[in-house]
């Protein structure tokens, strides 16, 4: 079962909480010391089983990192977030985000994965505040190219990786400028060059190649979707839009 797309944080007591549709869960206040190491400076974000915070390490204040936190009790969401550590600690890349450290708290039954902290807004809040809603081409295509190299740098791994939920809000663009980071790799997969997979129901709806909705896909149906084209375009489609297409 794929992770629950509804979930909201709000304070409970005095504590803050993030709710899906299987409970509430406590995420860490600003001030936790976390592995005795990193100290929680605010909470950037919540999805399904995870929390992202922002932190400092106390070993090195003039260091901020993105610090990803996942309940380990729940199966599934331990087994991507095993996976998405173990695949993107072996990626380098400047468009994708690099991890420095994993690590558990086995009493509070998490784990951790420290990252790069990249900030500013994400392609889709750009795009809110643009002229009608879209960006012009030449400025969306400045944009879309070095996350579109690594898109293909993720193609050219032994065996491809394929992202699965590329949309303007997994595009992160940095206010220190540099190149846009393309991030959300937690249901990103390996792909088997003998079979297609049909794995539309992981990622966002609206943003899939046609493939997913009908026969599957493959490694090409993934570099140029509408997950990319909708940061231009400013509309999303919808699964009854890909297979009409398709």
């Amino acid at each position: 079962m794929p992770f629950p797309i509804y979930n909201e944080i709000f304070a409970y007591g005095k504590k803050r909480v993030w709710k899906n549709m299987h409970g509430m869960h406590e995420t860490l206040p600003p001030g936790a010391i976390v592995g005795d190491r990193y100290l929680v400076i605010d909470l950037i974000g919540t999805g399904g089983f995870s929390a992202v915070y922002l932190v400092q390490d106390r070993q090195r204040e003039d260091s901020f990192f993105a610090l990803k936190e996942v309940i380990a009790t729940h199966q599934e969401a331990t087994e991507r977030f095993v996976f998405e550590c173990a695949l993107l600690e072996r990626l380098v890349h400047p468009s994708l985000p690099r991890v420095y450290h994993v690590f558990d708290d086995d009493e509070h039954s998490r784990l951790y994965m420290l990252m790069d902290y990249v900030e500013g807004p994400n392609l889709e809040m750009l795009r809110q505040v643009q002229h009608e809603k879209r960006f012009s081409f030449p400025v969306i295509i400045a944009i879309l190219a070095p996350v579109v190299d690594a898109i293909g740098y993720l193609h050219q791994q032994d065996p491809p990786i394929i992202h699965r939920d590329i949309k303007p809000s997994n595009i992160i663009v940095p206010v220190a400028g540099g190149e846009a980071i393309l991030v959300d790799f937690g249901i990103a997969k390996m792909y088997d060059t003998h079979r297609t997979t049909s794995a539309v129901r992981y990622g966002s709806p609206g943003y899939g190649a046609p493939e997913h909705y009908t026969t599957g896909t493959n490694v090409a149906a993934f570099c140029h979707g509408p997950g990319v084209l909708a940061g231009s375009t400013g509309r999303v489609g919808t699964a009854a839009d890909s297979v009409s297409s398709a």
